[in-house]
């Protein structure tokens, strides 16, 4: 399972492929909603194209009808048929087949023109009995209009082509596109006309869109032909005849070429993901791996192989940036480690040299003593019969000679334990222990204190008591200076100082420096600072001297 929990596996299921995911949803539903939009405009527009091709058609219908009827109700009240057609020329101008006025037997009272228009409007008139008003189609691909008068005395038909109609001027207006078609039909799926060049009068069921047109008066759909094109089909009726405009172009010549572009939108997203996958790689190569290298070395140096770091990485410069650091932290790691084992073996040598010390010092002086008084008292015991007044002068001398190696015996333990830090506190153990430098070291050392004196708890007076003591020993021991001064500040920290005007010496920048250069009394004073919560200042200048200042939280 850890395999899927790094960067590359994160990136990749996190942010990756549900940005990924997201996006094609979100692209899939704006080019289905685009798509959806654009289908109902071009209906809508169709639709209302077919509405007003419809309308204009309708007002035509109907002028050619009531053309005839205004003849037929002219002729019915007593006017002569030849004169009411003569007057009518201009309507009938629509008729370019001829027109012919019939009697209540269907006897021929008149007709225009008279010889041509008489013979074929009555040949169709007798085909297509028995005659309805209104307009139908004939068996030859005319139309024929029929009206009677209101009495029904009176019937005049007229024949005319579609053209008559100028449904090739209205078919020329609907269409958008080359592939467009206007096609005109009855209510029984009989082509009127076809812009299409299919015949007059042939069944258009089969047509895309036919079928609905004939069902409902008017509407849109999108319907396949068996070439597996899509049509988008607006009709609309002509309620005079029962006839449908219908208006049919492919969807793909509907549309803008542009707006089509839109349904290669979520192919859009393909680059997208090929940028994204090549980001990964290009992460996984330059960051994630590098980063996978890094994490292995710094656990090598974790465990101590800290030459692990000095391997070199590729990456992007923050990486390698990091690595330098990282680096240079396992050097100071190394270094410190060093200074540390240098500082546990000066402090070891010095254990060894003060046990060298108090041994020496017990052997030369403190046993080298016991060993007088001893053979003191044997002197007494063998000439205290003979000489009473000799052993008395002997037994001064050996109380002198135990007094002194009291002395020695108590320098040794106030060398080793403060008896006057426990049993007096702090100042006063350091006033004595100034005071003893003074006289044994001959330096001119001042000691002050001001504020308020306030006892602390026995750990920080011993941490404070070695830190001046190992100060004063480090001036005795390397600053030659001649004057020291202690000065002791109580308030709302305790400010101890230490200076001096001595030789000083150049502060390094680093801690580790410290045992490099041999001053393991300041290492150690500063890790006694610490373990007391105090801060520790060091400020010296070669020739100048040097000022040790300590503050304390009280």
């Amino acid at each position: 399972m850890s395999r899927f929990r790094g960067l590359l596996p994160s990136l990749l299921f996190i942010v990756v492929l549900p940005l990924t995911l997201v996006l094609v949803v979100v692209a899939i539903a704006a080019t289905t909603l685009h798509q959806d939009e654009m289908r109902n405009l071009v209906a809508t527009h169709d639709q209302e194209a077919a509405r007003e091709a419809a309308a204009g058609l309708e007002e035509r219908v109907s002028h050619k009808l009531a053309s005839l009827r205004s003849i037929a109700e002219a002729v019915a009240i007593g006017l002569p048929p030849a004169a009411e057609l003569r007057s009518s020329d201009n309507l009938l101008a629509d008729f370019d087949h001829g027109v012919v006025v019939l009697g209540v037997n269907g006897s021929l009272l008149a007709s225009a023109p008279q010889a041509v228009g008489q013979s074929q409007v009555l040949s169709t008139l007798q085909a297509a009995q028995p005659a309805t008003p209104g307009l139908s189609l004939t068996a030859i691909g005319d139309l024929l209009a029929v009206v009677h008068s209101t009495d029904g005395t009176i019937t005049v038909a007229g024949l005319f082509s579609a053209n008559a109609l100028h449904l090739p001027l209205i078919a020329d207006r609907l269409r958008s596109s080359p592939r467009a078609r206007v096609t005109v039909v009855d209510n029984t799926a009989r082509v009127i006309y076809d812009s299409g060049g299919r015949p007059i009068g042939s069944d258009a069921a089969a047509e895309p869109g036919a079928a609905e047109a004939i069902r409902d008066t008017n509407g849109t759909t999108f319907a396949t032909d068996q070439n597996a094109i899509e049509w988008v089909v607006a009709f609309d009726a002509v309620p005079s005849v029962g006839w449908r405009m219908i208006v049919a172009e492919p969807w793909e010549d509907a549309v803008n070429p542009l707006l089509r572009t839109s349904l290669l939108t979520p192919l859009a997203l393909i680059p997208a993901f090929v940028i994204a996958v090549a980001a990964i790689i290009f992460g996984a190569r330059r960051v994630i791996r590098p980063l996978q290298q890094l994490d292995d070395q710094a656990e090598r140096a974790g465990r101590g192989d800290y030459a692990a770091l000095a391997q070199s990485i590729d990456g992007i410069s923050e990486i390698q940036t990091l690595h330098t650091t990282l680096a240079h932290m396992a050097d100071q790691i190394r270094s410190y480690q060093r200074s540390i084992q240098s500082y546990a073996s000066a402090i070891t040598r010095s254990q060894e040299d003060e046990r060298t010390r108090l041994a020496r010092e017990l052997h030369d002086e403190t046993v080298q003593a016991l060993i007088a008084l001893d053979q003191r008292m044997q002197m007494i015991e063998r000439i205290c019969k003979r000489d009473p007044q000799a052993a008395a002068a002997k037994l001064s001398e050996l109380r002198t000679m135990t007094a002194g190696t009291i002395d020695d015996v108590r320098r040794v333990i106030r060398a080793l334990r403060p008896i006057y830090l426990e049993d007096l506190g702090l100042v006063p153990a350091l006033e004595m222990l100034t005071q003893s430098l003074s006289e044994r070291d001959g330096l001119v050392v001042t000691f002050a204190v001001e504020g308020e004196v306030c006892r602390l708890t026995s750990e920080r007076e011993l941490a404070l008591y070695r830190i001046v003591q190992e100060a004063l020993n480090n001036v005795v021991k390397h600053a030659h200076a001649r004057q020291v001064q202690v000065k002791l500040h109580y308030a709302d920290t305790l400010q101890v100082s230490i200076k001096d005007n001595g030789r000083g010496f150049i502060i390094p920048d680093r801690v580790d420096a410290l045992t490099e250069l041999g001053h393991f009394g300041l290492v150690g004073m500063r890790e006694r600072a610490e373990l007391i919560g105090a801060e520790l200042t060091v400020q010296s200048t070669p020739g100048q001297g040097t000022l040790i200042e300590l503050h304390l939280p009280l």
